[in-house]
């Protein structure tokens, strides 16, 4: 994909954010025995994290289980530059997810 981080790039990302990236950008899907396929551009995606139980234990007092909260990774940027306004990228990015954060009835403002 172009505009990709390079390497240079991605060590530095390393070092500034606290975790691993994951699904950055490029193509997900499937191919078909048949020759057909579906396929997706991976960018403003939404993910949603099943690896947590669906409800929790019963806690101390024998409440009953409560349910879980969901997980969800929303991710979208930009291509910031040397020449970037730092607000209006932000704003950029604001208005990338705001089709997805409508969905869970989130709207973001803009910076002022």
């Amino acid at each position: 994909m172009t505009g990709a981080p390079k390497k240079r790039s991605v060590e530095i990302l390393q070092q500034l954010e606290d975790g691993e990236r994951e699904v950055y950008s490029g193509v997900f899907g499937y191919l078909c025995v048949s020759g057909g396929g579906d396929w997706s551009v991976t960018i403003r995606s939404c993910f949603k994290h099943d690896d947590s139980p669906l409800a929790e234990p019963p806690d101390s007092d024998n409440n009953p289980c409560q349910p879980s909260t969901e997980e969800w990774c929303i991710g979208a940027g930009g291509a910031i530059t040397a020449l970037s306004d730092p607000e209006a990228e932000w704003d950029e990015m604001i208005l990338k997810l705001q089709s997805v954060l409508k969905s869970f009835g989130i709207t973001p403002p803009l910076s002022s």
